[in-house]
């Protein structure tokens, strides 16, 4: 069985911290998107909170959009990380 390197093992910590942050990214993303289109204009709608809230469904949506292309970045750079890792693992696909 093959060791990993430290370099190796170098890249697989930068590439669970990216997976980290995409998570991060992900349930930021879901609280603000579900606060944008669900959670306002029900309160709104039953008079729970004034209809001045409204303004902020914007940029929750803005910043929940970006915490999902966040997320998609994070799990972009995860997967450069250990790409050549698991080439140096596994040499052929169909092992």
């Amino acid at each position: 069985m093959k060791e990993f390197t430290p370099d190796e093992w170098g890249q697989i910590g930068t590439a669970l911290k990216f997976l980290w942050l995409a998570l991060v990214c992900a349930i930021y993303a879901g609280t603000s998107l579900m606060a944008a289109h669900a959670f306002i204009p029900s309160a709104v709608a039953t008079k729970t909170i004034p209809a001045k809230f409204e303004r902020l469904r914007k940029p929750l949506y803005a910043t929940g959009i970006m915490a999902v292309a966040g997320v998609i970045v994070m799990l972009a750079f995860a997967g450069m990380n250990i790409d050549d890792i698991i080439k140096n693992f596994h040499p052929t696909y169909w092992q």
